[in-house]
């Protein structure tokens, strides 16, 4: 992807109709790149990140990762008591112990999903126990830099489709490829900067 993230805003607007002026509002995303850490410790995160706010993820992480400092292993490695301790709901436990199994089952597939195809990564990534499109879906855009995914089951996403559908601005994800990625995420600028 050689595109400057000018000629993403451009090509979004162009294909989006009637969405220029929100575009113009809100500042230029930045092209997406590799987040260069390991996915064992990136989808964790993840998954603690879901349905909750940007306070409340901060908190339960850093709790985690200084019990983790404390245990000299990575968050993941951490048991299910002393996640709950962290103040971790048992479900996110037991899906982040999900992810640490299936990396030490999987250790090699884990390292090549940096490799796999947008389709074959989110098979992959959902096929650990607990983790769905949604979480698989931000790893992709934001820990392997995929330009074109649009995760459609985000209720955000859908809650701003449906407040643009409301001023008459139809939006078509497929239309925004190969930069559906970038669409999305104007679509949460503009939901946190109160433009919708």
């Amino acid at each position: 992807m050689n595109a400057s993230a000018e000629q993403i805003r451009q090509h979004l607007i162009d294909t989006q109709a009637g969405i220029e002026l929100l575009m113009l509002e809100v500042p230029l995303q930045p092209v997406l790149t590799p987040s260069g850490s390991h996915p064992v410790e990136a989808l964790p995160r993840i998954v603690i990140r879901q349905m909750l706010s940007l306070v409340v993820s901060r908190t339960l992480i850093k709790r985690a990762e200084d019990r983790a400092n404390e245990l000299g292993c990575r968050l993941a490695q951490l048991p299910y008591e002393m996640l709950l301790e962290c103040g971790m709901s048992r479900s996110k436990a037991t899906t982040i112990g999900a992810i640490e199994a299936y990396y030490q089952q999987y250790p090699q597939q884990m390292d090549n999903w940096q490799n796999l195809p947008t389709s074959a990564l989110l098979n992959e990534v959902t096929t650990i126990k607990g983790v769905g499109p949604w979480s698989a879906s931000i790893l992709a855009m934001f820990h392997f830099a995929h330009h074109d995914l649009f995760p459609i089951q985000d209720s955000s996403l859908r809650k701003a489709i449906g407040l643009l559908k409301d001023r008459d601005i139809l939006v078509i994800p497929e239309r925004a490829a190969p930069y559906r990625s970038y669409l999305a995420c104007y679509l949460w600028e503009f939901l946190d900067q109160a433009r919708l």
